[in-house]
């Protein structure tokens, strides 16, 4: 079984009106990415769908309310980490709310991995960064086992940066991290200066 965690703040009315890093629109408008695109598409992928943190009640998944910590990215770490601790699948899949995981449910995944790093793209099919050129975990979207998950959990670190920190707290642990080309994940927010290109 795998269970989909979708990390948002889009419905906090202190953060809505806000613009990401690298993002085309304010925060807010992830509400609608995620209500219109991504749940349509993942509940039929996935064998459970969790949705953390400020968003709504709707069918097809499970909506867990989480009152924000910090207002800053240190607050996806919590949700993940709650929606964790509801989920039931052998393997996690965790993910942004402004990020597509084309994933296919009945395609079998690839083995010897704790954790597996999707390929990054933009709505038009570019690469962006997703860690691996760098050797690090690109937090955006990933699987993970749920062993690995118990042994290190998402609130092991307290950082802003935490895809960086995270990679190495889980590389001390022994984690097996796999980059795949045979998953796609599609930032729907990505602007051009995200592209991997920055990063070679």
């Amino acid at each position: 079984m795998i269970s989909l965690i979708v990390n948002t703040a889009c419905m906090d009315p202190m953060v809505k009106g806000k613009k990401q890093l690298y993002a085309n629109k304010p925060y807010g408008a992830r509400a609608e990415m995620l209500h219109d695109i991504i749940l349509p598409y993942v509940r039929e992928q996935f064998d459970e769908v969790l949705v953390v943190g400020a968003f709504e009640r709707g069918e097809g998944y499970q909506y867990i309310p989480m009152p924000p910590l910090f207002r800053d990215r240190r607050d996806a770490l919590w949700q993940r980490e709650l929606g964790a601790r509801h989920s039931r699948g052998s393997i996690l899949a965790f993910s942004h709310d402004d990020h597509l995981l084309k994933f296919e449910l009945s395609r079998p995944l690839e083995t010897d991995w704790d954790i597996l790093v999707p390929r990054r793209e933009d709505r038009d099919g570019n690469e962006l960064n997703n860690g691996r050129l760098e050797g690090y975990m690109g937090g955006h979207s990933l699987f993970m086992t749920r062993e690995m998950w118990a042994q290190v959990p998402w609130t092991s670190v307290n950082t802003e940066w935490w895809d960086v920190t995270m990679t190495r707290v889980w590389r001390e642990s022994g984690a097996r991290i796999l980059w795949t080309e045979g998953i796609v994940h599609v930032d729907l927010d990505a602007t051009i200066d995200n592209s991997v290109k920055l990063m070679v």
